[in-house]
Order: C-alpha cells, then sequence, then structure tokens
C-alpha cells in the first residue's frame, strides 16, 4: 500500500520530525510504502503531485493546518495528532490501512487555504473539523 502522510507539531520542532521517523519505520515494518512530509519551523518541501497521486490515502499526524491542504484534494485520508502517532506508530497505521480497506475513510475537499485543513467531507456528505477528530473508530 502507499501512503502519504504529513506531520506538523505546534511548535514545528522535535515532534514533527519524531513523528515522521515512527511512521516510516513503522511502514517499513508493516511492508508499505510511505511518504511523510514534514512542516516544521525550519520549512517544509512540499511532496510532488506525483506522490500524492499515486497513494492509496493520506495520514495527517498534525496539530496545525496542513499547509496547501487543496493538494491533497478527493484522496481519502485520516487526521490523528502527532502525540498519538508517538505513542504506537504501528497500530495507528494498522488501524488506517483497515478503515481504508473497509472504505470508511472521508475525502480531502478542495478548501480554501483560509479554511481549516481539517476540513473533511464525510461519506454523509456532512462537514467536519477538528484538530484532534479521529475518522475511524
Amino acid at each position: 500500500m502507499r501512503i502519504v502522510a504529513v506531520t506538523s507539531c505546534i511548535t514545528g520542532i522535535a515532534h514533527t520530525y519524531m513523528a515522521a521517523e515512527a511512521l516510516e519505520q513503522a511502514a517499513k515494518k508493516l511492508g508499505h510504502d510511505i511518504t511523510v512530509e514534514t512542516q516544521g519551523s525550519a520549512g517544509s518541501t512540499a511532496m510532488p503531485k506525483a506522490t500524492i497521486d499515486a497513494a492509496d490515502f493520506c495520514l495527517f499526524a498534525n496539530d496545525l493546518d496542513v499547509k496547501d491542504i487543496a493538494r491533497f484534494a478527493g484522496k481519502p485520508f485520516v487526521h490523528v495528532s502527532v502525540s498519538t502517532v508517538l505513542n504506537d506508530a504501528a497500530s495507528v497505521l494498522a488501524d488506517c490501512i483497515a478503515a481504508f480497506s473497509a472504505g470508511a475513510l472521508a475525502r480531502v475537499d478542495a478548501v480554501p487555504s483560509s479554511e481549516s485543513a481539517t476540513a473533511v467531507s464525510t461519506p454523509s456528505g456532512k462537514k467536519k473539523r477538528g484538530f484532534f477528530s479521529r475518522l475511524f473508530g
């Protein structure tokens, strides 16, 4: 499975990069490909559009809005806090993969940059927002 992820924490220092590393190690252990974009205080380099397009789903492990969220429009996604990933990245990935396989993930809306990066359309069409929303059970 191909996964793209974005990590960012409130201060944009250690936890952003620790979460990225934890996700990379967990994906390798589980046999999946992951590309992680860190959005930290040192800046960020946007992942190529082709990488996003080739991904099965997105994992947003962020405590701040994802920069330029419209790049991910239409992709299934999960949003969790950075601390959730730091506590157990392998379980987070396993849960995400199970939710994706079950068709239970919402899709990223093409929202203007002024709106929250966590605005999404759920399968019912209702919009949800929130920094720490978890979209699967």
